[in-house]
């Protein structure tokens, strides 16, 4: 079974995930946009930095798992992003996209997105941090391979690069975290690839393979935002 049919049928089965961003949508936190790309429209999920917190913003852009319907990006956001991003001064962006489909079209998706973040969003150009969970994480590869200039950061959640080795030598100079659960091992083995390709490319990376978990993974928003600010130097 693909990589792509099995993140579609964990996430998508996932009640627990859903649940988990019912209160976040239902508390007014979270906005849906609509952006043309690529010949349509993309709908894109916003939720907005603490008022408190000076600008211009850094950005949190996060890719959905499975099939990157508007639910699973709701519970991909409620799951990592809705707190702890925004409270440190973030905008959470988290466009409806097929992660995968970005192999072939994130020169006109990714392009489109940051036009209308610069129209829309009083947020800083360097200091955008590209993440995704699973098909997700993959696709935040394809997109910094494809549009490096756009992002200073990558997190694969878990997410690994699909294409030639090479490709990633545009990532010079960006952090790179890889994470997998333990028990996912064909994941578990596709991250610690990429690892290894970074690495030999001298690309700093933090590979962790979390004890105890699976495909879709628990982790602190907290300590996400932690190696966040450090990436990017905050």
């Amino acid at each position: 079974m693909t990589a792509l049919v099995v993140s579609t049928l964990l996430c998508a089965s996932l009640v627990g995930c859903l649940e988990r961003s019912t209160g976040l949508q239902d508390a007014g936190d979270l906005e849906w946009h609509q952006v043309s790309a690529d010949g349509g429209t993309i709908n894109v999920a916003l939720i907005r930095p603490d008022p408190a917190t000076p600008g211009p913003h850094p950005v949190v852009f996060a890719l959905p798992w499975g099939g990157g319907t508007a639910d699973l990006v709701l519970s991909l956001v409620g799951s990592y992003w809705d707190t702890a991003a925004p409270a440190r001064g973030y905008y959470v962006v988290a466009p409806e996209v097929l992660g995968s489909s970005l192999s072939e079209n994130a020169d006109e998706v990714i392009p489109a997105l940051f036009q209308w973040m610069s129209q829309e969003l009083d947020f800083d150009p360097t200091a955008v941090v590209v993440t995704g969970a699973s098909n997700g994480g993959r696709g935040a590869f394809f997109a910094a391979v494809q549009q490096p200039e756009r992002f200073a950061a990558i997190i694969g959640m878990p997410g690994y690069y699909a294409g030639p080795d090479e490709d990633l030598a545009v990532l010079a100079g960006k952090p790179v975290w890889l994470m997998a659960g333990q028990f996912d091992t064909g994941w578990v083995t596709s991250t610690t690839a990429t690892r290894d390709a970074l690495e030999a490319l001298g690309i700093d990376v933090l590979h962790t393979v979390l004890p105890g978990q699976d495909h879709v993974l628990s982790i602190a928003q907290t300590e996400l935002m932690d190696w966040v600010d450090e990436a990017l130097g905050r």
